[in-house]
């Protein structure tokens, strides 16, 4: 290969990493700008089955089926959402009248174990203070060490306290604005709803063919992804409320149908999960003095954990078209990467990446480093 060839092949990779870099900047850029048109798109493509059912079999006018649609959509959105708030609300607000009777019966209980007499916890806290009596140096260090961890979980507590309250307030502060936002999505989504046969016209005839089908192709796996992550995810979640309902029905709790889907409706916390209930039920329970139904629950969470591991590879994989394998490599990754939203992020970017695969453009772009040839995104 002569150096002719050889600059080539490195003028070509060059342009080709800078499109790349200039893509990525640019829609980061862009991003803020445009997030509401975005988003009024996506609800958009979202009740077009809907406003094409209602034109063509319900006889609707086009204006009237997207108004309709989205008054349903977004209506019944905002409604569950404002449901969602205020019981939340009032569940704080009672989790605030019980709080006090729960620390009451803590405190009895430490009291309780403190006060019997020839109990294992006294005898500890007597060797303890022997200890600390026969070696003052080392007495000293470990009161040191108590007082400055002590304060760093006073602090810590009060940051996290403190930031609570800003988010309240920068929320509410931030409500005029948000609720423009909102304005300007419903907005965006009526006009794109009302004008899209002649806006996908207008975008096919402007976009080369072979760009056109690799799109359509890249689109048609992302749906896939998308809706088949949300059916896993929906199947993970039923799975796990009927385990908790035969559990809790076999340690004979009241209300277990209510609580599996309780608890069921809290496995969509991502990372989280199960046990931002489990947990602390079973260490209440435990610290209660109820230890058999505390180690019950303990139990249960242990045998949701395992089972929901143990299917959600293979439930990815099946609903997303990825390998259990693949599945599990691009959730770990998602995670260290962006945290607990890239268990969503990591299956959704690898489906996107083996769509372009599959429609050739990493071997077309590949083509084009080494031979130099515009023939595949070119043709009409």
């Amino acid at each position: 290969m002569n150096r002719e060839a050889v600059s080539g092949i490195l003028l070509r990779t060059l342009l080709v990493a800078a499109v790349t870099v200039s893509a990525y900047y640019l829609s980061v850029l862009a991003f803020p700008l445009t997030y509401p048109f975005l988003i009024g798109w996506l609800i958009a493509m979202t009740v077009e089955p809907a406003v094409r059912w209602l034109e063509v079999r319900a006889r609707f006018p086009r204006w009237a089926g997207v108004t309709l649609t989205l008054i349903v959509v977004v209506g019944g959105t905002l409604s569950l959402l404002i449901y969602l708030a205020s019981r939340i609300v009032m569940e704080l607000t009672n989790l605030a009248e019980y709080l006090p009777q729960f620390f009451n019966q803590v405190n009895q209980y430490v009291l309780d174990t403190f006060i019997r007499e020839n109990s294992e916890l006294i005898e500890m806290i007597h060797n303890i203070q022997n200890y600390m009596e026969n070696n003052p140096q080392q007495s000293s260090e470990i009161l040191t060490s108590i007082r400055e961890n002590l304060g760093v979980v006073t602090d810590k507590g009060t940051q996290f306290i403190t930031d609570i309250l800003a988010g309240i307030g920068s929320f509410l502060g931030n409500l005029p604005y948000y609720a423009t936002v909102l304005v300007f999505i419903i907005l965006a989504a009526f006009f794109i709803g009302i004008d899209w046969p002649r806006l996908r016209e207008r975008l096919l005839s402007l976009i080369p063919r072979r760009v056109s089908k690799t799109g359509s192709l890249v689109i048609r796996d992302l749906k896939k992804a998308l809706f088949g992550f949300v059916r896993a995810q929906l199947t993970l979640i039923s799975i796990t409320g009927v385990i908790v309902w035969i559990g809790l029905s076999l340690l004979g709790v009241e209300y277990a149908l209510i609580l599996a889907i309780i608890t069921g409706a809290v496995d969509l916390l991502p990372y989280l999960g199960v046990g931002t209930v489990m947990v602390p039920w079973a260490a209440y329970l435990m610290l209660a003095g109820d230890f058999r139904f505390g180690l019950g629950i303990a139990i249960l969470y242990v045998i949701i954990l395992v089972v929901r591991q143990m299917l959600e590879p293979k439930l990815v994989a099946t609903n997303i078209g990825i390998s259990p394998l693949l599945t599990l490599v691009a959730l770990f990754i998602g995670l260290k990467l962006f945290g607990v939203f890239g268990l969503i992020l990591g299956p959704v970017i690898t489906v996107f990446l083996l769509a372009l695969h599959r429609a050739g453009v990493f071997r077309d772009l590949w083509t084009y480093i080494i031979h130099g040839t515009k023939q595949r995104f070119t043709d009409k």
